[in-house]
Order: structure tokens, then sequence, then C-alpha cells
């Protein structure tokens, strides 16, 4: 078995100046602190993660299959990706949570199209859209 630490809180994050490694702190359910040295690869894959681990547990807390995280949008920016056709999309929550998407030219016209519609006041459709 695996050693497993209880968390209590998260407490500080730091990022090691040639940027390779980040180190989470954070206290332990008998208030100890302790330390999760991870290789930035890691933090990749935490944050390819998490968000759908905290909807699962959203779901199962509530029994509920609809429940997912949800952030609010504070600042956007769209950007030319260097040496490409497709843009960049970047979305920050007021409290600094930033996530960037590459955006086709396929993508960008089905975004389009669904708000267009949308805001044209055109008939209800589906409450959701996909691509």
């Amino acid at each position: 078995m695996p050693n497993e630490i209880d968390v209590a809180s998260l407490t500080t994050c730091q990022v090691a100046p040639d940027g390779h490694y980040v180190r989470l702190n954070f206290e332990d359910a008998r208030g100890r602190p302790a330390a999760l040295k991870l290789p930035s690869s890691c933090v990749h894959q935490l944050v390819m993660t998490l968000p759908q681990l905290l909807s699962q547990a959203l779901q199962a807390q509530y029994a509920d299959r609809s429940l997912r995280a949800v952030f609010p949008l504070g600042e956007w920016r769209l950007e030319v990706a260097a040496g490409s056709k497709e843009l960049i999309l970047t979305m920050r929550t007021p409290e600094g949570f930033e996530v960037a998407f590459s955006l086709s030219a396929a993508a960008i016209a089905g975004l389009t199209s669904v708000i267009e519609e949308h805001s044209s006041g055109a008939e209800p459709g589906p409450n959701s859209f996909a691509s």
C-alpha cells in the first residue's frame, strides 16, 4: 500500500527557479507541515485531470450526474498562434485560474455558428452544444 497523506489544507505553492519542479506545501490532518515536489510534467498531468476529478466528486457527493465544476469567466484573450493559422483562446477567472485552448478554423466556425444562433433569438434548441 502506498504512503497516504491525509491533507487538511494547501498552504503555499512554489515554482523552482528553473521551472522544472513545483512544490505544493500543505498541512496534514494532524497539523504537521508537509510538501509534495512534482516535476512540471506531473503538474501538466494534474491540470488535465483535476477538473474531471472535481466534477466526479461533485456528482458522487450529490448523486447528480449533471453536476460539473463551473468557473466564472473574468477575462479572456484571443491571440494568433505564432507560425500557425490557429488562434489561442485564454480564459481566466477572477481568482486567477487560467486555461488556454488552441482553436482551429473548424472550431471557430462551430462556435461562431452556435453563438449567432443563440443571440439571434432563434427557436430554443438543445440546452447544450458540442462539436
